[in-house]
This record gives C-alpha cells, structure tokens and sequence, in this order.
C-alpha cells in the first residue's frame, strides 16, 4: 500500500513539475486558445441552408438574403469562348522554305539526268529508279492521265535540253507561288491552283506531268505555326474579357420551389453563401490553418516589440480571454434575427464590439499593441459575418483604433463614456462612406446600418467599463482606471497626508507636475508619474515633523538628536511607506515608487554632520544611505529626479531663472554620477529634455514676484473704502 501510494505521489509531482515549465503551459494554452476559436471560426462555415444538385427538384423557394453583385458565369464563359473564337493564329515566317523547295526541284531533274546519262535504250533497272522519283508525295486532287510507267519511258529516251526546260519551268511554277504566304490550312488550294496553271502551259502531256510531279511535290508551307503565341495571345483575349455581373437583390428569388436546379442557379448560390458545396473537413482544416497563421503573426510581432508582455503568462492569458469574448459578442450577435427581412438581418454584423476588447486590451496591457489586436478581431469578424463581410471588418477596425485612441490619454473617468460616442461617430461616418462607395444606397438599408453601428459604438463602451473593474482584480492589473482613482485627493492616504503632512502634501503635487510635464516627451505614462508623485512619500505621515517641508514655525528636532538617528528616521520614511501603501492594498506599481525613489542615495547633509562630529573616523557611508532599490523605469526616475529638484530649488536663497537652472542641472548630473539612473532606461537626450521641462515648471513656480510701491498701495485701499460707503 504504501508502494502503490509513493508511486502515485510520483505520479502527479512529475504531472504537476511539467505543469509548471512556463513552454508546457504556453503550448497547451495555445493550443486550447486554437481549439475555442477554430471552433467560433468553423461554426461560421457549417451549412446553414441548401446543398443542391444540378436538376434536382427544389422543395421550397430559395431566397437571397442580401444585395449583392455577382458573376454570371454562364454568360462570361460565352462570351470568353467568342473571344478565343475571334482569335487568329500565330505564324512565323519560314525564310528558307523557297531556296529549299528550289533545291529539291533541282535535285529532282539532276538526279533524272544523273540516271539515265550515258545510257542507251530502256534498262529495267533504270525504268525503275526513275518511276521512284515520280511519286507524288502531296494529297492533292491530281489525276494523272499517264502512269509513271509511260512517263519513266519518257523521261528515258527525252533529250537534255527538255530535261533543262521543264526544271526551269517547274522552278518558276515554284518560285511563283512560294512567294506568296502559305499555310498548312491554304496549302491544298496553292497547289490545286499550280496544278491548273501547269496544265494549261503549251507542252506536251508527258512534259506538264512531269512539271505537275516535281512542283507538286516541293511547294510547301512558308509561314509556320507557333503555338505557344497563339496560346498566349488566347489566353490574353481570355483575360481581358471582364466578366458578366448582375445585381442580385434581397429578398429575390434564386430556386422557385418545383424547379429542376440548374448550374447557373448553383453558382448563384455558392456567390452568395447559401449553396455550401465544400465538405466539412476542408473547412475545419481552412479555419485551423487560418487560425495559426494570425497566432504566428502575434507572436512574432510581439516577439520583436513586447517581449516582456509574451512571457507574461498572466497578461497572455488576458489578451487571449479578451479576443474569445470579443469573437463569442460577435458570433452570438450574428446568430441572431432581428427581423422577419433578410437583408435586415444581413446588416448585423455592424454590432461586432470589437472597440470593446481594442479599449481593454489599451487600457489594461498596452495601446500600441491594441492597435494590432484591432486588426486581428476585425479580420475574424469579416470571416464570422456574412454578407458585406469586407465592410463589416473595415467598420470594425476603424471604431476598434478610434476607441485604441480615446483611452490612451484618459484624464478622468467620464473620458470612457465619452469614448463609446466617438466610437459610435466613427462607425456611422465609416458605413455611410461604404455605402456611397458601393454605388447602390439604399436609404432604408443605410439608416438602418448607422443605427446599428452608432449601437455598436455605445455597446462596446459598456461591455468595456462593465468588464474592467473584474479583469483587473483577476489579474492583478493597475490601469489607467485605477490610476485615477488613486488620484483623487478624497484617497484616505492622500487625506491623512494633507492634514497630518500638509507640507509633504504639497510637496508631491509640486512633484508630480513637474514629473508629469516631461513624461510624454520622453515615452513615459503622464498619469503612472503623477499618481506615483502623489504617494511617493506618504511614509512620512509617520513622523512628519522631522521633514523640512512640514517645520513651519517649529524648532527642528533633530538639532537635538545624532546625526545617526537624523538618518535613520529620514531613509525610514521609505520602508514606512511600503507599510502604510501595503495596509490601503495600493497595487504594486505604486509600491514601487514609494520604495525606488530614493535608491540608494545619501542623506548628505546628515552624513556631512556626522563626518564633522566624528573624530576616530568610524563613520561608514552605507549607514547614511536608503537601502533602494534603485529606480527600474523611466516613471519612477523621473520622479526621483522631480523630487530631488523641487526640494533643492526650494531651499534657494534667489530663485532666478539662472539659478534654477544650475541647480536641477547639478541635481541631475549628482544622480546619474553617484549610479541611480544605471537601472533604469533614461538616455541623456531624456535628461536634457527633463532638465528643460523641470527649469521652466520652477521659473513659474518661484518666480520673484513684483513689489506694488506705497502709492499704488494706498489707491487700492481707497477704492476698497469708497467701495464700502457705496455698499452702505
């Protein structure tokens, strides 16, 4: 028993360490994310109305469900067909087709003449050489009124100057003709016309068969086909045939119940969506195939610009429960049948909230990565909907980057309301533009279509604010919503900082300003600076009175303590502060402000103390330095760097824009030597403009202000008396 229960306990530890490896997990998430959206994907493809076949009989009357443009094949493959038709062929001009014919008409009489020469009477062997060269080779209609027999015999005892007249005469026959273009298809009729020339020239029988013999058989084509022109030049006249299109409206009829199918109303079908002809596995295997390449694409994308957010298993996860959701909206929404008219119906796909997960995605991971989720979800929803799939992806894309846009720079809250009308304007620009460019308005049809994507707009802003405050608390996410909260100075910490530390208080709104003014500039979140300025030194509620800042009138405490202790209670205001923002559960990120603002800098002016009252050289600087660590982000940085300003411009005897100057450029240039920065990725052209944003933000702040002389003074108070007397 206890072997069997060892034996298990191995069991589920090796289960439960692969589980753990982050690759397993990524795999199987992956592949289930795959799975859940082939499936919303596949849905889409199955058959939802008729598989016919040509000539069987419909049962009941098939209807289309939308307006649209569609090929007629049957008249484009006619008029294709008249086309190739009209199409001549291709010939290329043989140039040695005469000189060759030529030849052969020569070597025809030379090889009579190499025969019979020197021979005297009629040899049986020599009869029959020359009868070979009298067949004629060419199926023509020539009937010969001699037979070669006669003609050998003549051809034998004829004499060499008959011999050379009819060579030049079957030469000339020749030439005549091959000088015009022949073709395969005209060469019957070239010779037929030869042979009624030959037979009317003044020579004897035997004479004008024998020229019939050697023209007949040379005369041959001089333009030669090409066939691989001719086929391109079809192929051409093909192509540029456009093919046949016809409006096919909502509501008409394609099959009236009773008809025999034909091909033609087959295609019609097919064209618009009704007709299924592809088998379900090639459909799945179309959808799965589909599905992967645009997961590639993501993680390549985000392998190349955010691939702190890839290995994040829990923001994954997120942007993969979002997309679903998004698909789930739209499938189900698709699903449904708004009104009896089909081409009502046909519009639905207008309601796709794709804006709703583009802001989500915007507000709780990154905008700029929203921007192209955006352009994923559009593109499943043109796959998802039927009909005008085209603008349906583009409407959904378009309100998808304008609701991207209106959160990436939320200032309060009522910004999020706000963002479903821009999305709903959007929309309704967008599909009125369509509409037009389509060409066929149809003014009920495209009132109806704004409406439903004025709709769409308002809907994706409510599903959006509805879903934020869960998926931040299931996935531990701070976003720009919850930064806002933060910010708003009813927070208890923020209030017992305001009564207990009015001066720290005040102190980090200064800081947060002055952070915030340079943080777009130099790629930082504007609202993540000025809510970690807000909290940054809320530590200090513990002890408020050792801090400068809150000393209005009273003695300062640590006149009367070691320089040691001075230290002590000053760098504990960050360990304080973690405490108290851990106790209000403020979210990690402004934990981190709080603990790395300071780093591990040196509390100078109590080290200096300590230097000057130590005589055995005891002292260790580490002991007068914050325990950090240092900064890790820009945000945090920056707000080091506004603290570390607005404390030291504060403490100027003359705050003159010289001044000013002079010292956050000292200020900064203390940082970034004693190490702070190294963490961090500021460069020094973020530095410049920081040390820039900072002097003008001070210059206003403690700017000298002018001195009214004593007799402006005194006219003030009488217009403030005689003010008086005229209220009694």
């Amino acid at each position: 028993m206890k072997l069997t229960n060892l034996l298990k306990y191995f069991y589920w530890e090796r289960i439960y360490s692969y589980w753990k490896e982050s690759n397993t997990k990524k795999i199987i998430s992956i592949s289930l994310f795959s799975i859940i959206i082939v499936g919303i994907l596949f849905s889409n493809f199955i058959p939802k109305q008729v598989t016919l076949s040509v000539d069987e009989v419909a049962k009941r009357n098939i209807t289309s469900n939308v307006t649209a443009v569609i090929v007629d094949e049957e008249k484009t493959e006619e008029l294709r067909q008249q086309a190739i038709d009209n199409v001549q062929k291709v010939y290329q001009e043989d140039k040695y087709a005469l000189s060759n014919a030529r030849s052969d008409v020569n070597y025809f009489f030379s090889k009579v003449s190499d025969i019979i020469m020197n021979e005297e009477g009629i040899d049986e062997e020599i009869k029959k050489d020359v009868e070979t060269l009298l067949i004629v080779t060419k199926p023509t209609n020539l009937n010969l009124s001699l037979d070669t027999s006669q003609l050998a015999n003549y051809l034998i005892t004829t004499s060499e100057e008959d011999l050379e007249r009819m060579r030049e005469v079957s030469l000339e026959v020749v030439t005549n003709y091959m000088d015009k273009p022949i073709t395969e298809e005209a060469l019957t009729n070239v010779l037929n016309e030869a042979l009624n020339q030959i037979e009317n020239l003044p020579y004897a029988e035997e004479a004008r068969e024998v020229i019939k013999i050697a023209s007949i058989n040379v005369i041959r084509p001089n333009m030669i086909f090409n066939q691989e022109a001719t086929e391109r030049a079809i192929q051409e006249a093909k192509e540029a045939v456009q093919p046949v299109q016809k409006t096919i409206k909502s509501g008409e009829i394609i099959v009236r119940e009773g008809d025999r199918v034909t091909q033609e109303q087959i295609s019609t079908l097919e064209q618009l969506g009704i007709q299924r002809t592809k088998s379900y596995p090639i459909a799945l295997i179309g959808a799965a195939l589909f599905v992967l390449l645009t997961i590639w694409l993501l993680v390549e994308y985000m392998k190349r610009y955010y691939e702190k957010i890839l290995k994040n298993d829990k923001q994954m996860l997120l942007i993969g429960l979002i997309f679903i959701i998004v698909l789930l909206f739209t499938r189900i929404l698709t699903a449904i049948e708004i009104s009896d008219r089909p081409e009502i119906n046909a519009l639905i796909g207008y309601l796709a909230p794709v804006a709703a997960g583009s802001m989500t995605i915007a507000i709780l991971i990154d905008n700029r990565l929203a921007y192209f989720m955006t352009m994923l979800l559009a593109l499943y929803v043109g796959l998802i909907t039927t009909g005008n799939q085209v603008f349906f992806a583009i409407t959904a894309f378009v309100g998808g980057t304008v609701g991207v846009y209106r959160v990436s720079k939320l200032s309060q809250t009522s910004d999020l309301a706000r963002s479903g009308v821009y999305i709903a304007l959007a929309n309704i620009i967008t599909i009125t533009g369509l509409s037009l460019i389509a060409g066929n308005v149809n003014l009920d049809m495209l009132l109806i279509g704004i409406l439903l994507g004025g709709v769409s707009g308002i809907l994706s802003a409510v599903l959006m604010i509805g879903a934020l405050p869960y998926l931040e608390s299931a996935f531990s996410i701070t976003s720009m919503i919850k930064l806002l909260e933060l910010s708003n100075p009813n927070h208890p910490l923020l209030k017992r900082l305001l009564l207990e530390a009015p001066g720290t208080y005040h102190h980090s709104l200064l800081v947060g300003n002055l952070a915030e003014a340079s943080a777009e500039d130099i790629a930082a979140n504007p609202l993540l600076v000025r809510v970690g300025a807000y909290y940054h030194d809320i530590g200090k509620i513990k002890r408020p009175e050792y801090f400068v800042e809150n000393q209005r009138g009273f003695e300062n405490p640590h006149e009367k303590i070691a320089p040691a202790l001075s230290a002590l209670i000053i760098t504990s205001h960050v360990k304080e502060g973690v405490e108290l923002a851990k106790e209000a559960r403020l979210p990690q990120i402004i934990i981190d402000f709080i603990e790395q603002h300071q780093g591990t800098g040196l509390a100078k002016y109590f080290y200096s103390r300590a230097l000057e009252e130590d005589r055995e050289g005891n002292i260790s600087e580490d002991s007068f330095r914050y325990e950090g660590p240092k900064p890790q982000t820009k945000e945090i940085a920056l707000v080091m760097l506004a603290d570390a300003a607005e404390a030291a411009v504060r403490s100027l005897n003359a705050p003159t824009p010289e001044n000013i100057k002079e010292m956050v450029t000292k200020i900064i240039k203390e940082k970034l030597n004693d190490g702070q920065l190294d963490e961090c990725d500021l460069t020094f052209k973020d530095l410049d403009i920081i040390s820039n944003s900072f002097c003008k933000i001070l210059d206003g702040v403690y700017h000298k202000r002018i001195e009214y002389p004593d007799t402006i003074v005194r006219e003030f108070e009488k217009r403030r008396e005689h003010d008086g007397d005229n209220d009694n």
